[in-house]
């Protein structure tokens, strides 16, 4: 194949730019998916989750509460009645049984009043943690924001390198034969199209050439194609 050989060093140009390419589409993929947040939204579903348990139960143990509180209503409403039964009667059982009666009522208001101390600790601490839940939540969502801000200037980076990068790719690809262009973007889909020839190693696949190889590359005339023998990659000679 006849090739202009100044087209070479051009072409090796446009390798590079093909590649820079396919490694910033990459990067604005990556970037567009969220991945760098991801690990944040998960933990923040995860905390939300566990913030409307923390609700539910806080919910619960109110209710709790407020049950003993109307036990024990009751309970200090019957010890009342009981005491004023008591001053009232002059009938010896009676006031027995009454007795009897408010030791009873008094046990189980002590019940209800230790019951109540540890219901009312545990609605506090119940606070506290929704408390610190939320706090961690809102730095999340803070982290989340500084996330996508930074995800944002990043592709709004990586779209406009892109543009300059195609324009200076589309400007080197017109200035080369077509049919190279072809050859080129045929080998591409395979690896590395093209490469330099350095001593005897080829850049594109990194092997060392045999002495007839060599041989016969060095006896392709210059304005001639010449390719590497074992991954037939365009090769630029020295």
């Amino acid at each position: 194949m006849k090739i202009d050989p100044s087209q070479l060093p051009v072409l090796m140009v446009f390798n590079q730019q093909v590649f820079q390419i396919r490694k910033l589409e990459a990067e604005a993929s990556k970037i567009a998916a969220g991945e760098a947040s991801e690990s944040i939204r998960e933990a923040l579903l995860l905390l939300s989750a566990q913030a409307s348990q923390m609700l539910s139960d806080h919910e619960e143990i109110e209710r709790d509460l407020r049950r003993s509180e109307a036990d024990l209503e009751l309970v200090e409403a019957r010890i009342a009645k009981d005491e004023q039964r008591l001053t009232q009667s002059s009938d010896a059982k009676t006031i027995t049984g009454i007795q009897h009666e408010l030791v009873t009522l008094g046990k189980r208001k002590g019940e209800l009043e230790e019951a109540q101390l540890l219901q009312m600790e545990r609605v506090e601490d119940s606070k506290a943690l929704q408390h610190e839940t939320q706090v961690s939540r809102e730095a999340l969502q803070n982290d989340l924001r500084v996330a996508t801000d930074e995800a944002n200037r990043s592709l709004a980076r990586v779209t406009l390198e892109l543009s300059d990068l195609r324009g200076q790719t589309d400007k080197n690809r017109s200035s080369i034969d077509s049919g190279l262009v072809e050859l080129f973007e045929r080998l591409s889909k395979r690896g590395s199209a093209i490469g330099s020839l350095r001593g005897s190693t080829c850049g594109a696949c990194n092997m060392n050439l045999t002495s007839t190889a060599l041989g016969a590359i060095r006896a392709i005339a210059h304005d001639e194609l010449a390719t590497c023998p074992e991954c037939s990659a365009i090769l630029v000679r020295e």
